[in-house]
């Protein structure tokens, strides 16, 4: 009979001192932006200096299969039953623990994060609150492109990454609905993010503008861009034209070279064909007439010798 009496009060003092130890949550909603970071928090009382040797903090992850997310067991961190979806991603700012606070920090938001998570606290008693959070992913980067396929017509082109599917709609300069005429495609592109593809082919003056608006019903946001046919096309004509002139002009410079080449391999053969060759006998000519000219200068010098020496006498 003392056992069950003693099993009783046990059970008694533990819901007790269960009833006294409450875990809360300041906030139980989250909304963060994908590829931000987001910092959850959970309280617990600490009455007096934390002793972490007896404190023990779980983050877990409700999905279809429990996901640890972060786990402090009697003051030690444990990364081995990490899920693979958090590892680098997750830090929990320990000199917050002695104010009561369990402050679960993630960087880099992915999609995946979104969902239910729980705050598990044991600390002379245990608790736990459902915090939800969420993520979101606005089409906030729209790639635009105008194109002229001639007669006046024009393909525009504009393209965005979000989640989740948004609705593309086109208008004119007046704000009429085209979006009937335009064709849009989704796929799945990088983090389960969706990739969303919309083209308008319309007939237009050169000065045309266009609204192309990326609706996200679900986080009823929208994000618009503004495609002018004239400044579009100025674009595109003069990259084409960059492109153009910068071959015609590698190309010129390869001919021309190639042609001042041959011209001075040319001119070279016309000199040396030119040339009057010396015969031998002007040679010997040449060296007569120069030892001619070598004896009349020696007698020139004799006679002055001779007329200084007279002179002298």
């Amino acid at each position: 009979m003392e056992w069950p009496l003693l099993l009783y009060i046990f059970l008694f003092y533990w819901n007790v001192l269960n009833a006294l130890f409450t875990v809360e949550a300041p906030q139980s909603l989250y909304t963060v932006e994908y590829g931000n970071n987001v910092t959850m928090e959970c309280t617990f009382p600490v009455n007096g200096k934390l002793k972490f040797r007896e404190l023990s903090v779980s983050w877990e992850k409700k999905d279809e299969l429990k996901k640890l997310v972060y786990v402090l067991l009697k003051g030690e961190e444990d990364f081995k039953s990490q899920h693979n979806d958090f590892k680098g991603r997750i830090k929990l700012l320990k000199e917050n623990l002695n104010l009561g606070q369990s402050l679960l920090q993630i960087t880099d938001v992915k999609l995946r994060d979104a969902g239910i998570y729980h705050c598990v606290i044991g600390y002379r008693g245990a608790d736990y609150k459902t915090i939800h959070l969420k993520v979101k992913a606005p089409y906030r980067t729209i790639t635009q492109r105008v194109v002229s396929t001639g007669h006046n017509e024009w393909k525009l082109t504009c393209q965005s990454e979000g989640y989740p599917e948004a609705e593309v709609i086109w208008q004119n300069g007046d704000h009429e609905d085209l979006t009937d005429k335009a064709n849009t495609s989704y796929e799945t592109g990088r983090d389960q993010l969706y990739r969303v593809t919309s083209t308008l082919t319309i007939k237009s003056r050169i000065d045309g503008i266009f609204y192309c608006i990326f609706w996200n019903k679900e986080l009823q946001e929208n994000t618009s861009a503004i495609l002018h046919i004239a400044d579009s096309a100025d674009g595109n004509l003069w990259t084409e034209n960059r492109r153009f002139v910068g071959a015609t002009l590698i190309v010129t410079a390869f001919v021309g070279s190639g042609l001042l080449f041959m011209l001075c391999i040319r001119k070279a053969r016309a000199n040396k064909d030119n040339r009057t060759p010396v015969s031998s006998s002007s040679i010997k000519k040449l060296s007569k007439d120069k030892d001619t000219r070598d004896g009349r200068d020696a007698s020139f010098e004799d006679r002055e010798l001779k007329y200084m020496q007279v002179e002298k006498t």
